[in-house]
């Protein structure tokens, strides 16, 4: 029983120790993750407002067949900087790209952009939506897998506590016995 418990124990605490190096691991990607979110959402944020108050020609915009080149008229009109721009234009590509989950971030056709000024604006506000939403789901996903581990470590942390009592009761109780025996 002394074994049965001191491997219980000790598995207990492997346990933890692996739960909390992964735990460690998901926060700090979490993070980046963040980090890199709120930047795409500012970014977005300050396009929108940019072109809300109409700082890009909507007649250039009109010509624009592809979200790239919509981009670039907002650099030339001072909407972003270029840098900006290249991440707005990896974002549209990476949503046109990604999973079907994410099929509605892609762009619209170059026709859309032709026949109507605001798809631009459309583009960029339903981007900043999608952006914000990923990441109140990144957040939500974070709180959850924080609170799952929490649990985890308190019932570890509860497992290797009772694990020990038991064992110290189960010495304890040998110690008596073989007492006893060499006393009879």
């Amino acid at each position: 029983k002394i074994e049965e418990l001191a491997d219980a124990a000790a598995t207990a605490a492997a346990d933890l120790k692996a739960a909390t190096e992964i735990r460690a691991k998901e926060a700090a990607d979490f993070a980046e993750e963040e980090k890199e979110m709120v930047k795409t959402i500012d970014e977005l944020t300050g396009a929108t407002s940019v072109m809300d108050k109409g700082g890009a020609s909507m007649v250039q915009l009109k010509k624009a067949h592809t979200v790239e080149q919509a981009l670039a008229v907002m650099v030339q009109a001072s909407a972003f900087s270029a840098t900006d721009a290249k991440q707005l234009a990896a974002l549209v590509q990476t949503s046109a790209q990604s999973d079907d989950d994410d099929e509605e971030l892609a762009a619209p056709a170059g026709a859309t952009y032709e026949n109507h000024s605001g798809g631009i604006v459309d583009l960029l506000h339903s981007l900043l939506e999608k952006a914000e939403t990923k990441l109140a789901d990144a957040r939500a996903a974070e709180t959850k897998s924080v609170n799952d581990f929490g649990l985890l470590k308190v019932s570890l942390e509860d497992e290797i506590k009772y694990s020990n009592l038991d064992m110290a009761t189960a010495k304890k109780d040998l110690a008596e016995a073989t007492e006893t025996k060499g006393t009879a």
